[in-house]
């Protein structure tokens, strides 16, 4: 499997904003109330594109069996990196926050995406990131730029009292 690699410049300035706004707190609850909730927000658009494109079997209703369609799992989740997280190819140790869109774990979803001896890889995860990876990045821009100086605000009241 191709790995995505997004190149990322401008960030040196950002970074000092982020360490600058951490002074006197703990790193995790800035990284969470600010990398977290951005990246979350802006996977958004790639969790609606996965679950449009997931496969949906109309001969099979979802509750046959208690087998839920892949369209029916799909989830995301923001969050700081844990040690699982790190032991990840796709997740590098300087890494401060990560968002996942996915679906429940199981053979049919991994054929699905990845393909095996009898079935060809029908990927709409991988498609889903890949078609709107500007998107993502120009939201990722758009939230950090809003919720850092309120984040700097919130803080500054708090440090004044």
């Amino acid at each position: 499997m191709d790995k995505v690699t997004f190149k990322l410049e401008g960030f040196a300035e950002f970074e000092q904003q982020i360490i600058a706004l951490g002074k006197g707190y703990r790193d995790d609850l800035v990284a969470r109330q600010t990398l977290v909730k951005a990246a979350k927000k802006a996977m958004e658009v790639v969790l609606l594109e996965a679950t449009a494109r997931a496969p949906y079997d109309s001969d099979r209703p979802a509750t046959d069996a208690g087998k839920p369609h892949l369209k029916m799992t799909t989830r995301l989740d923001a969050r700081i990196p844990s040690a699982k997280d790190r032991m990840s190819s796709f997740v590098s140790d300087t890494d401060a926050a990560i968002a996942v869109v996915s679906v429940k774990k199981s053979a049919v979803s991994l054929s699905q995406e990845f393909g095996n001896v009898r079935t060809q890889a029908q990927p709409f995860l991988r498609i889903a990131l890949e078609k709107n990876t500007q998107k993502v990045l120009d939201e990722l821009k758009s939230e950090l730029s809003t919720i850092i100086p309120e984040y700097a605000k919130k803080l500054s009241r708090m440090r004044k009292k």
